[in-house]
């Protein structure tokens, strides 16, 4: 019955690692999905940010905890953009607050090219 138990626990624990790689490697083969099309986004123009909106919510969700939030501010500002739609004003406004969102996307970068070998576009 012990060897049992031992053997069980063995395997749940294999299994959730294997897990975790996998989970990892879906993470960096969207991210290259993703770098092909980030690159007709210009990050100083705030109505571009709509063209990755749904990719940058997929990666929020399956990023690791050390970009997460980073993500998440790069999916805040796009959909406030969405929103702002073609009010000229609205996206003046938000273009003076990429600020953030190039710092947020600097840490993805960094973390795309460390951890998954990933060249994201760079910032401008």
């Amino acid at each position: 019955m012990k060897r049992s138990l031992a053997i069980l626990a063995t395997v749940a624990a294999g299994g959730s690692v294997l897990t975790a790689c996998t989970e990892e490697q879906a993470y960096c083969v969207d991210l290259a999905k993703y770098a092909a099309k980030a690159t007709e986004v210009d990050p100083t123009a705030p109505g571009d940010y709509v063209k990755i909106l749904d990719d940058a919510k997929k990666l929020q969700e399956s990023a690791p905890a050390d970009v997460k939030d980073d993500w998440g501010v790069v999916v805040t500002f796009a959909e406030k953009v969405q929103k702002a739609g073609s009010d000229r004003v609205e996206l003046a406004r938000l273009s003076q607050q990429t600020g953030g969102v190039m710092t947020a996307y600097k840490n993805i970068t960094s973390q795309a090219k460390d951890s998954c070998k990933v060249d994201l576009p760079a910032l401008n």
